[in-house]
């Protein structure tokens, strides 16, 4: 009889020892200045429902008052490492014993178990303990990218998400702009976790373009930050047409036969409609990383002329034009003049003046030389033409006159006769001359037809 009372005695403390349990997990890892949670509900026997009971946690794999991380009751327990760090997220009478860690720190890594005492020797340590692991801070707030128009106001959204309802952070805006950042906060809650938001309002410049934004999030112990580069949309400027060859105030020149490329840039944001046109011809067309090549594989007089060069997106439009200039050496060199031009020779009555005109065609303008018996008489380099004057012919006048013209691309020339015609009085008397001498000489017709010869145009 004494040994059944025993076995059901027995039997019955095994029952109410095992109604002492608890849920909680065996790992918990937490970021360096958070808070840390580690998750609990606890079992007892059901005859202590209403009995006051007091909760503890250790960070000890036993039982040490040194290590008691915290007391619901008598909080000058609590370790000193531990002061005014840690709390119950829940409540006792509810099966609760969950335990939040605030600001936590590197050296609160390592085990926690709960305790809880309803007195009388009615106490339990509940096994196996949580392991801690605390590691670095990497959370990051979150920027909401928002469209950035120059000149236009806008909101840009910045938020941080945390589980963490002890110590709450401060956001805070590092701007490029030259006013303090304008901001509101907020705090919302969905389940357990908690969002802080906040919303900067900034008026950004093309100066801005490029720049960076920063949301900071900051705990007492640590801090992080996102990082905005800002793209801020603005019309087309700053257009500009450079090329391998010379450009000069919107001016390129090629020498003919030579191949060219002409190059139109612009600063766009976004990347701008280019086009290339010339005589209200699209020549072509692109938009890519706002730059645009005009190219000509093989020069001739032709493709000279004014081209344009038209950027456009949605919020403007820029244009410029440059001139293509085509250089090749002299050509064309002509002979002119008011008085008769033929075969290269000019006749022009004695004591009367003249005037012979040499004109080219040349790019850059030729050098014009008119040169006789090897001097040179007058030169110049204007518009590819050189009058060469004579205010009253002589005899002396007369002979072979040449025109050199000349540029850095070749030389071209051209000769040309000048005969001087005898005024009429001069001309009978060599005929009476004449005909005296012949007379002499010979008597008959020989001398009429002399006489008629010489001097019919008298």
């Amino acid at each position: 009889m004494i040994g059944r009372s025993f076995f059901l005695l027995s039997l019955l403390q095994a029952v109410v020892s095992g109604q002492w349990s608890a849920d909680n997990p065996p790992h918990v890892t937490a970021q360096n200045g958070l808070c840390a949670r580690i998750p609990c509900q606890y079992r007892y026997p059901s005859y202590l429902n209403k009995k006051p009971r007091t909760g503890i946690w250790y960070n000890s794999e036993t039982q040490n008052y040194r290590s008691v991380a915290f007391h619901s009751r008598y909080s000058s327990e609590i370790s000193t490492q531990f002061q005014h760090r840690t709390r119950l997220s829940g409540v006792l009478r509810d099966n609760d014993c969950s335990l939040v860690i605030d600001n936590v720190r590197q050296q609160d890594t390592g085990p926690y178990f709960f305790r809880v005492d309803f007195g009388y020797g009615n106490r339990y340590n509940y096994h196996p303990p949580t392991q801690l692991r605390v590691i670095d801070f990497t959370d990051k707030p979150t920027i909401f990218p928002a469209e950035m128009v120059a000149g236009r106001p806008v909101n840009v959204t910045c938020s941080f998400n945390t589980t963490c309802d002890g110590t709450a952070p401060t956001l805070t805006w590092v701007t490029p702009a030259d006013d303090p950042p304008s901001a509101s906060h907020s705090v919302t809650q969905q389940g357990d976790t908690l969002t802080y938001t906040s919303v900067l309002y900034l008026t950004p410049a093309l100066k801005h373009h490029g720049q960076n934004l920063t949301c900071r999030v900051t705990y007492p112990t640590v801090s992080s930050e996102q990082i905005l580069t800002m793209a801020v949309q603005y019309a087309p400027r700053n257009l500009s047409i450079t090329s391998p060859d010379d450009v000069n105030s919107s001016w390129v020149s090629v020498k003919e036969g030579n191949s060219a490329a002409i190059l139109c840039s612009v600063q766009s944001f976004p990347a701008s409609n280019l086009t290339w046109r010339h005589l209200g011809v699209t020549l072509n067309t692109t938009r890519s990383n706002n730059e645009l090549w005009m190219e000509f594989p093989q020069l001739t007089r032709q493709d000279a002329g004014v081209y344009q060069c038209v950027a456009e997106n949605e919020h403007g439009t820029a244009e410029r034009n440059v001139t293509l200039t085509v250089e090749y050496a002299p050509r064309n060199l002509s002979i002119t003049s008011p008085d008769d031009v033929n075969s290269s020779w000019v006749s022009v009555k004695e004591g009367n003046s003249a005037a012979i005109l040499c004109s080219v065609q040349s790019f850059p303008a030729s050098n014009l030389t008119w040169r006789h018996l090897g001097v040179t008489l007058n030169t110049t380099r204007s518009n590819n033409e050189l009058w060469m004057e004579f205010p009253q012919l002589t005899r002396q006048d007369a002979g072979v006159y040449q025109c050199v013209a000349e540029n850095k691309h070749g030389t071209a020339e051209r000769d040309v006769t000048l005969t001087v015609e005898l005024r009429g009085s001069e001309r009978s008397w060599k005929c009476i001359v004449a005909l005296i001498v012949l007379a002499v000489i010979f008597i008959g017709v020989v001398p009429v037809i002399v006489w008629a010869a010489c001097c019919r145009n008298k």
